[in-house]
């Protein structure tokens, strides 16, 4: 993690000139001060990534503004330059929290020493708060293990092709239903691949508002909108050297996707507010529900981003075509919160495992695995686990068809359904997205494309049948 801007407080002129003018040549944004009093001004107006003191200056000492600098803004690094260093200095330098202190005169190999050592730290720190957030204690993450992957052809396959993909830095993008695994699949990527000691870091975009996605993906600058009071990173810098999952990923707005392209050619952006290029080595995982082909026939999807994001494409099947899967997820889910909650399970009854391999799963791994959890949960402790019944023929919300029927296409079925769950829920679209298992987004999306086709997406009665 680079550092970029850097404040300078010294009063000697020529030491002052000199340390900005070598910073700004290696590409550091370098601005000098003479006093405390400049100073901290400084640092109460703007944000730095390093404050670098002079121990004895005119108005006080350096000392007192690194400790203002520690209150103001306590992720800044602060380091102090002396002349007289005795182990008192030291002493205090640790007290507040320095991480550095160098001995005048500086000399630029010095100060590139400490630099190297201060991007060092940073990015580990980088690492280590995404690590705490990222951390998986539920079942089928990362830790999920190869039982998650099951024993048939399909995902054995699958696994191979991870294991290959692994090792090469080729961006990603993951297929497949609500609930198939993708982030299963993504996780077992980067475990497997050079960069697995890296930082992983995971967005939504379905989950991040239009508004804010473009901040969330590149960061700003202090002041570039209102509640921007401090310069902040994005996902793609906090990722640099690691990689990045970007879930949901059709769901990001055309005039974003541009700029996700770039990024993509040319491994730069800038920050929302800001002019100066930030350049990254990330590696790029996508994954949707939706079918992105067909996003770009609807003219909501760029078709030069899909070809960027489809160089090593993985498509997850839905459970329903995993044949034997489900015996050994069932097992796996049993007996892993059987352990969770403190039961001693004797298995799953016949009838439960009847009615489990009976039914669709249109929610996938996902929904089996909270179907088994809630079983256990309700389960006597000496018994085995049993299953509700579920309706072993599903019906249609759109209707029933009869053999002499002419067969909708995918894309009418699809609408009668949405049109139904919206007749259901009054016209709800948030209520009608959740029963739906789509987000938001999506749903807005279709009904866009809707009306442009010419339906009345207000009197979806109208359309329907």
């Amino acid at each position: 993690m680079r550092i970029d801007k850097i404040l300078i407080v010294d009063d000697e002129d020529e030491v002052r000139r000199m340390l900005v003018d070598y910073l700004t040549t290696q590409g550091y944004t370098a601005l000098g001060v003479r006093s405390i009093l400049q100073g901290s001004e400084a640092i109460r107006t703007d944000t730095f990534d390093l404050v670098i003191v002079d121990l004895r200056l005119q108005d006080g000492s350096g000392l007192d503004l690194l400790k203002q600098l520690k209150q103001l803004s306590p992720k800044t690094y602060g380091i102090l330059m002396t002349g007289y260093a005795t182990m008192e200095t030291a002493v205090e330098a640790i007290r507040i929290g320095l991480l550095d202190y160098m001995i005048k005169p500086i000399l630029p190999a010095q100060l590139d020493i400490v630099l190297q050592r201060l991007e060092s730290v940073r990015q580990l720190e980088s690492e280590n708060s995404y690590l705490r957030q990222q951390q998986q204690t539920e079942v089928g993450g990362s830790g999920g293990g190869g039982i998650v992957w099951g024993r048939s052809g399909l995902m054995q396959d699958i696994l191979e092709m991870v294991k290959k993909v692994a090792q090469t830095q080729a961006t990603v993008l993951i297929q497949g239903e609500s609930g198939t695994g993708k982030e299963v699949v993504a996780h077992a990527i980067v475990e497997n691949s050079s960069r697995a000691n890296k930082p992983f870091v995971k967005i939504n975009c379905a989950a991040v508002p239009e508004t804010l996605l473009e901040s969330e993906f590149f960061g700003h600058e202090k002041g570039a909108f209102t509640g921007a009071v401090s310069r902040r990173e994005g996902r793609f810098e906090t990722a640099n050297g690691g990689t990045l999952l970007l879930d949901e990923i059709a769901e990001i707005p055309m005039s974003l996707q541009v700029k996700l392209l770039r990024v993509l050619q040319e491994r730069e952006f800038e920050r929302v507010g800001g002019n100066k290029t930030v350049r990254v080595d990330v590696r790029l995982i996508a994954s949707t529900n939706r079918d992105l082909q067909d996003a770009v026939r609807q003219g909501i999807f760029r078709e030069d981003l899909y070809y960027r994001l489809n160089v090593i494409p993985i498509a997850l099947p839905p459970l329903r075509l995993r044949g034997t899967d489900l015996d050994d997820l069932v097992e796996y889910f049993v007996s892993h919160f059987a352990r969770k909650h403190g039961k001693s399970i004797q298995g799953v009854s016949p009838r439960a495992m009847e009615r489990l391999r009976a039914y669709r799963w249109p929610g996938n791994v996902r929904e089996l695995q909270n179907t088994l959890e809630r079983a256990v949960i309700m389960a006597s402790s000496d018994g085995p686990v049993e299953v509700p019944e579920f309706a072993v023929q599903e019906k249609a919300a759109f209707g029933t068809l009869n053999v002499a029927d002419t067969l909708p296409t995918v894309d009418e079925m699809e609408r009668r359904l949405i049109g139904h769950m919206l007749l259901q829920t009054n016209n709800n679209k948030t209520r009608a997205a959740e029963k739906l298992a789509i987000s938001l987004r999506t749903l807005r999306n279709k009904l866009r494309s809707y009306r442009t086709a010419g339906f009345d997406t207000a009197k979806p009665e109208t359309w329907v049948a």
